[in-house]
């Protein structure tokens, strides 16, 4: 970006600002359904194997979910961003009901609130964050208290190989999309602050041309 964009009067900084958050929204789908298709599989082979159609029908429908969106870039920005939270809301909660209490769930949730605050404003993340934790606590309530079994957790019996894949493969997409977001916006703000330093110097000099003429 040359100095005479930086300094542009038509220059759109609310504009770039949004375009960021597509980035990352895009790359944050992306993430999801190519990482996320192999846990995906993984869970729905076991779910068939188990007969446990529930999680069959959850699974298929979350995933299905997820890959509408991120074919469906013609949605508004809000809408698409908001049905992407709701999704990994979905997911997460679904999760602890299904496996009870694990990393992975906990981590999905905590995955979203970060990606709620590069998509949207303080106020929503807030609200977001706020939902999160009250779901952690009755959720909690719910299985401590026998008013709900968990439905199986044969997905996650720690001495099968294939489920710490299955772990290790969540981690990579929940991770994998909070690392994108907050690097996607470190990288828009230290262009920013550099565009400001070079905006200063060029004021700079000049003022000091100015000066020099006025002298003269």
């Amino acid at each position: 970006m040359g100095p005479d964009r930086i300094t542009s009067p038509d220059r759109d900084v609310l504009r770039e600002a949004k375009g960021v958050r597509q980035q990352v929204l895009d790359a944050s789908l992306f993430i999801a359904v190519v990482v996320g298709g192999l846990a995906f599989a993984r869970t729905l082979l076991d779910a068939i194997h188990l007969e446990a159609w529930s999680i069959v029908t959850e699974t298929v429908a979350l995933y299905g979910g997820f890959v509408v969106l991120f074919f469906a870039k013609r949605l508004p920005y809000s809408v698409r961003a908001l049905c992407f939270l709701g999704l990994l809301y979905v997911v997460g909660v679904s999760t602890l009901l299904t496996v009870g209490y694990l990393a992975a769930p906990v981590l999905i949730l905590a995955c979203q609130s970060v990606l709620a605050s590069v998509l949207f404003r303080r106020g929503i993340t807030l609200v977001v964050l706020g939902v999160n934790l009250l779901t952690l606590l009755a959720v909690g309530a719910v299985l401590s208290s026998g008013m709900m079994v968990v439905e199986t957790t044969t997905f996650y019996e720690p001495a099968v190989f294939m489920n710490w894949l299955r772990v290790a493969t969540i981690f990579a997409v929940f991770c994998g999309i909070a690392v994108v977001s907050v690097d996607a916006v470190t990288n828009h703000l230290n262009q920013s602050l550099r565009d400001q330093a070079e905006l200063i110097e060029n004021l700079k000099g000049a003022m000091q041309l100015r000066d020099e003429a006025e002298s003269q």
